[in-house]
């Protein structure tokens, strides 16, 4: 479990992200374009990170899926690369150890990586059925937390890989019990695995 005890970052760019929601609305980018970037600034809006963190978070994932994705000697790997505040996880499956040996370095190696949690399993990719599951499992995790009115479900990042539901965010202790309480309770669920931060 992941603690750390610091200040709840400011929010400085929420003017620029409502001009950049009113000139993509303005230019006709259509209907799909703008509702996405209305979903965007919500989120961002209520996400305890601060605007340039979310973005930064969602950078680093790109970065580090792109330079696992380019190395040709890494093969029939299932890696999913969640980023929250600078903590890297790494999930999924990798049939080859020396493939996890690099995949690791290779998250360690980016600049913005505060942390990595490594949860890849040594094993043959999951088939279909088994990532469908896990689809399902995660929406209806985020579902029952939506609905149970217990705590603010875009504070709560959920992952899941084999049935193990894996819950990142910036929450206070009591967010943390009520998320975890909430996911317990979805049938399906494995096992509940926090990579919280705690404010």
């Amino acid at each position: 479990m992941i603690q750390f005890r610091y200040a709840i970052p400011k929010r400085p760019f929420r003017h620029t992200l409502l001009a950049l929601l009113v000139a993509v609305t303005v230019s006709g980018c259509g209907i799909v374009v703008a509702t996405t970037a209305v979903v965007i600034a919500v989120d961002v809006a209520r996400d305890r990170r601060g605007a340039s963190v979310y973005w930064d978070d969602n950078k680093i994932e790109f970065d580090i899926r792109g330079s696992i994705s380019d190395q040709k000697e890494i093969q029939n790997e299932n890696v999913s690369v969640t980023v929250f505040n600078g903590i890297v996880l790494l999930t999924g499956e990798v049939p080859d150890q020396r493939d996890i040996d690099k995949i690791l370095d290779l998250a360690k190696a980016h600049k913005g990586s505060q942390q990595v949690v490594n949860r890849l399993e040594l094993a043959g990719k999951t088939n279909l059925t088994s990532r469908a599951n896990d689809g399902w499992i995660t929406t209806r995790v985020k579902t029952a937390m939506a609905t149970s009115g217990a705590l603010d479900p875009t504070r709560v990042k959920v992952v899941t890989e084999r049935a193990n539901v894996y819950l990142m965010g910036l929450v206070t202790r009591a967010e943390a019990e009520a998320a975890v309480k909430v996911t317990r309770s979805v049938p399906g669920v494995v096992r509940v695995i926090k990579v919280f931060e705690y404010i």
